[in-house]
């Protein structure tokens, strides 16, 4: 069966040049006509920054730490203290 680009809704075409045909093919038969939720970029790497953030944290460099990860020094001294 030949599908063409423009049978795919407008908003799944940039999924299938990421990820390819035979892929977009596998997501589409797996998640077809479910709503699937794709967290943001910094909702996945906040867990890898915040282990980060403790192992480095000695507790004088919050600011530090802070202006390296573009948040404050009370949010960097709350995630060491988790």
């Amino acid at each position: 069966m030949g599908i063409f680009i423009d049978d795919i809704p407008a908003n799944l075409q940039g999924l299938l040049e990421i990820v390819g045909e035979d892929k977009f093919d596998q997501i589409v038969r797996y998640y077809g006509g479910e709503k699937v939720y794709i967290p943001t970029y910094n909702t996945l790497i906040k867990p890898s920054r915040n282990r980060d953030i403790i192992k480095r944290y000695n507790g004088v460099n919050a600011g530090i730490l802070g202006r390296e990860y573009n948040i404050t020094a009370n949010q960097v001294k709350r995630i060491a203290n988790i």
